[in-house]
């Protein structure tokens, strides 16, 4: 009940068109009411979740990913870190998401952060301390007309596992 329902997925990332809408039907009003969304309706933000990586392995708090993106279409956006429960993980590092204002794009755009239970000796980072098997959420907000019709246009970020437990 919690990950199913009329969602879409593109490179890994679920999302629903009608999250946040009066159009939502009643097994999204159920999913949004399980997992505290309190969605906002698309025109202010679209919301996408992963459970996990690239190769299809799931998130697991003792690996460490690297996430890479680009420029997403709207004016802000976050990616934060969920455990099992649905809730922010139970740890005091201060660093359970990254967004726009915290990653360094290159000269095309692009951009590197880590999912990591420790902090990396550089760059964005959201810590999945405590996270156990987790999910990320990504927000875009005020997303332009296109991503809000056309979740496909979208370039979602990837999610490269780097290792577990200290080994590759």
């Amino acid at each position: 009940m919690k990950h199913g329902g009329g969602a879409e997925e593109h490179r890994g990332w679920r999302g629903s068109r009608v999250t946040g809408s009066p159009d939502a039907d009643p097994w999204t009003r159920a999913q949004v009411a399980l997992t505290g969304l309190l969605a906002l309706n698309r025109s202010q933000a679209i919301y996408f979740t992963r459970s996990t990586d690239d190769a299809g392995a799931p998130l697991r708090e003792d690996c460490r990913y690297r996430v890479n993106g680009g420029r997403l279409p709207g004016k802000w956006w976050s990616v934060t870190v969920y455990a099992a429960d649905d809730y922010l993980p139970l740890n005091d590092d201060d660093a359970l998401s990254f967004d726009a204002t915290e990653v360094r794009p290159d000269a095309r755009g692009q951009w590197t952060a880590t999912l990591a239970p420790q902090r990396p000796a550089k760059g964005a980072w959201a810590s999945t301390r405590q996270a156990g098997a987790f999910d990320v959420t990504l927000r875009i907000y005020n997303p332009s007309p296109r991503a809000q019709a056309d979740f496909g246009t979208i370039p979602f970020p990837s999610a490269q596992r780097l290792d577990c437990g200290g080994a590759a």
